[in-house]
């Protein structure tokens, strides 16, 4: 018996042995007769060049590729080709804001990001859509629930009734109580996108709060399992957005036979099933609720009532649409898709906030002048209401933030897909070729920006009126970017909401002045990540 087994084993080890030489020698041979063969990082079979990016975060392992291999490079992530471009004439008809471009799409649509968010061939939504009919049908929606009557002034309200609600935790806790500002930075605009984008309070900060031990033992139990409900669903927001960088970089076969891999990828698996359940379910409430509201009862104003409603007899909207194919309702799965977006758009939104405050906390000069020209625009009464027309004023303000965004971008690396042939880098490509443009290369280049590498504020600040900057004069519409461009910029880039706070020197204050720079940012930059 041993000897009819061992043979017949040694059999199947020389095939998979043959099969295995088989496919490196296919791997490579496409990889070495590639078209536009470009410098970058060397892939291996099945990995590509997922395992060079160990040990760094996503940003900095690109910005380390652009220090090696300049600005134009390839890399192989999950079975794709990527060229990374970053000079501002390599991206020129990437950007081009005309239905009529070669890059009307984010990304191409892959087995991998199919398996994770449950698309079809051609995606969902707007951040993920590779067909044009519905990215156009979608984005109108956006567009649409952000120019509701009300819709900026019902955000507004909800960002300081929330932000005097966090204050009064931090009143609780005491002056002494060090406190991880990230965390209450993300709980807050974890809150207000939620409840911008549902109508629903999700009570992430007072969730927060009370998770904190000696907060704990103040609830009763009914209060405690509502507690550890809203932190299940926090926690699970946080846990899919983790989850997407391995459907970015490794492909169907190492996610689901490599050992260490495969429970995360299952786990990953399990809590998207989980968070998609709670989100269906709070649009399917939210159906019936307007379902059963008489007509001459008024609707919320939130983006989800916005899609529900778009296109039927409650239609809140403002702006309709003669195209037949823009007048149909939403359904279920699309205003999920949708709704999706933005909720997945508030992490990086923290982030942003807190490296303003380290900006501001380690530059007095500049603190100084913003707190100047806060009191010449609002004077001296800190409980006067902050209006749309103030930020508008406070142009030095804007400056700081654009400043801080340069040196740390939210969007560093924007993908194109071409679905024409193009010719970039002197190189004529196929259509269906990943591009992304390296802005946090390109925001940092000497080509474009006097002393990269210095905070300068000044630099978009009344520019026009100096001749320092010259080099800003000349490529600042080309070299930088806030929520992207073309025809794929971000629908809500005009939104004005939300927050911020102050900790320096142990201290823990919450300012107007520091509202102030929160309501700017968020006039800026909300829904960028994942609208563009």
């Amino acid at each position: 018996m041993t000897s009819i087994i061992f043979p017949s084993y040694l059999n199947y080890v020389s095939l998979l042995i043959v099969i295995i030489i088989i496919y490196v020698t296919q791997y490579y041979y496409r990889y070495f007769t590639r078209p536009n063969p470009l410098p970058g990082p060397f892939p291996l079979p099945v990995l590509g060049n997922a395992h060079q990016r160990f040990g760094y975060e996503h940003i900095d392992w690109l910005m380390s590729l652009h220090k090696k291999y300049g600005d134009m490079y390839e890399i192989q992530l999950a079975g794709q080709r990527i060229i990374i471009v970053a000079r501002t004439d390599l991206i020129e008809n990437m950007n081009v804001p005309s239905s009529r471009t070669k890059y009307p799409i984010r990304n191409v649509i892959t087995e991998d990001s199919m398996e994770y968010m449950k698309y079809g061939t051609s995606g969902a939504g707007i951040s993920r859509n590779a067909d044009y009919k519905s990215w156009k049908y979608n984005r109108q929606f956006v567009s649409q629930a952000m120019m509701t009557p009300g819709f900026n002034d019902k955000a507004v309200e909800r960002t300081v009734v929330l932000w005097e609600e966090m204050e009064s935790y931090w009143s609780k806790l005491g002056e002494n109580k060090e406190m991880d500002f990230k965390k209450w930075m993300s709980r807050f605009t974890n809150e207000i996108m939620f409840e911008i984008s549902t109508g629903v309070k999700n009570n992430s900060v007072a969730s927060y709060y009370y998770t904190l031990p000696e907060n704990n033992d103040s609830l009763n139990e009914k209060e405690k399992e509502k507690i550890k409900e809203t932190e299940k669903f926090i926690q699970s927001l946080e846990t899919f957005d983790r989850g997407l960088i391995y459907f970015f970089m490794f492909n169907k076969f190492v996610r689901h036979y490599v050992p260490f891999l495969r429970g995360q990828i299952k786990d990953f698996l399990k809590n998207r099933d989980y968070l998609f359940e709670k989100i269906y379910t709070i649009i399917r409430e939210r159906r019936i609720e307007i379902e059963n509201t008489p007509l001459d009862q008024p609707l919320r104003y939130d983006m989800l009532t916005s899609y529900l409603t778009a296109n039927t007899p409650r239609d809140i909207n403002v702006t309709k649409h003669a195209d037949d194919d823009l007048l149909k309702p939403m359904s279920d799965s699309e205003v999920f898709d949708n709704l999706f977006d933005s909720l997945l758009g508030g992490g990086t939104m923290s982030n942003l906030i807190c490296f303003v405050i380290y900006y501001i906390g380690t530059y007095p000069e500049v603190k100084q002048r913003l707190q100047q020209e806060i009191e010449t625009v609002l004077g001296n009464d800190p409980t006067r209401p902050i209006t749309s027309k103030d930020l508008d004023e406070l142009k030095y303000c804007e400056a700081v933030i654009k400043e801080v965004h340069r040196h740390h971008p939210i969007s560093f690396a924007i993908p194109r897909v071409n679905v024409e042939k193009d010719v970039v880098g002197g190189f004529t490509w196929p259509e269906n070729t990943s591009f992304q443009m390296l802005y946090g290369a390109i925001m940092k280049s000497e080509n474009y920006w006097t002393d990269p590498e210095k905070f300068d504020p000044d630099r978009f600040y009344k520019v026009e009126e100096s001749d320092k900057y010259l080099l800003e004069k000349q490529h600042m519409k080309d070299s930088f970017t806030i929520w992207g461009g073309g025809i794929r910029i971000c629908p809500g880039r005009k939104l004005a909401t939300l927050e911020l706070n102050d900790r320096w020197g142990g201290e823990v204050k919450a300012t107007k002045f520091l509202r102030v720079i929160y309501y700017c940012i968020c006039s800026n930059f909300a829904y960028v990540k994942h609208i563009q």
